[in-house]
């Protein structure tokens, strides 16, 4: 299933940090971002996801992944920087990701 999503790569995600509008979803592979900012996360490199409240505002997921770390939600509708999360399908996309983490533990490493 694809979600529209807001998203942020980096350390930190505070009020004001500026986030991009795209459509995301989980496959066998790993997470696909697709839009102006295109790219994709492999199962392999997952490394944990995490829940929380942004300011107890709303849900937003903390991807923790190899290069980096990635913040994201899915939303309801989105104006500049002002956005209405989906909490229902934000939780949802955290179930498929946690899959994917698990999916990624349970396998073997090969050198």
């Amino acid at each position: 299933m694809k979600y529209r999503v807001f998203f942020h790569q980096g350390d930190e995600l505070t009020l004001k940090t500026k986030v991009v509008r795209d459509e995301a979803w989980v496959d066998g592979r790993g997470l696909h971002v697709k839009g102006h900012d295109e790219f994709f996360i492999p199962c392999e490199d997952l490394v944990a996801v995490e829940l929380f409240r942004l300011y107890g505002l709303g849900r937003v997921i903390d991807v923790k992944h190899r290069h980096g770390r990635l913040y994201l939600s899915v939303t309801r509708f989105m104006i500049g920087q002002f956005a209405l999360i989906n909490f229902l399908k934000t939780g949802k996309l955290l179930e498929e990701l946690t899959g994917a983490v698990k999916l990624n533990q349970a396998q073997p490493l090969t050198d």
